[in-house]
């Protein structure tokens, strides 16, 4: 991939990211966490006529919060 196409690093911990900017975000670390919740939100989205709105708007909010207690967890790392 070419360099040019990469996130800026405020870009790749934007609070929302489609497929296509996840994939362009140079750290694999960070691009794993990022897919990992994706999927986990995108799964959870599928399976919506299962689950009532309330249920997956929760389901959604604790996601959102776990992934960015993870990314706030590697940039803490990263400043060791």
């Amino acid at each position: 991939m070419d360099e040019k196409n990469y996130l800026s690093y405020e870009d790749q911990f934007k609070e929302v990211l489609n497929q296509e900017e996840i994939s362009r975000i140079e750290n694999d670390e960070v691009r794993e966490i990022r897919f990992k919740y994706w999927n986990l939100k995108h799964k959870a989205f599928i399976d919506e006529h299962n689950i009532s709105d309330a249920e997956l708007e929760k389901i959604f909010d604790n996601l959102f919060l776990a992934e960015q207690k993870e990314l706030e967890s590697y940039k803490k790392d990263l400043l060791k």
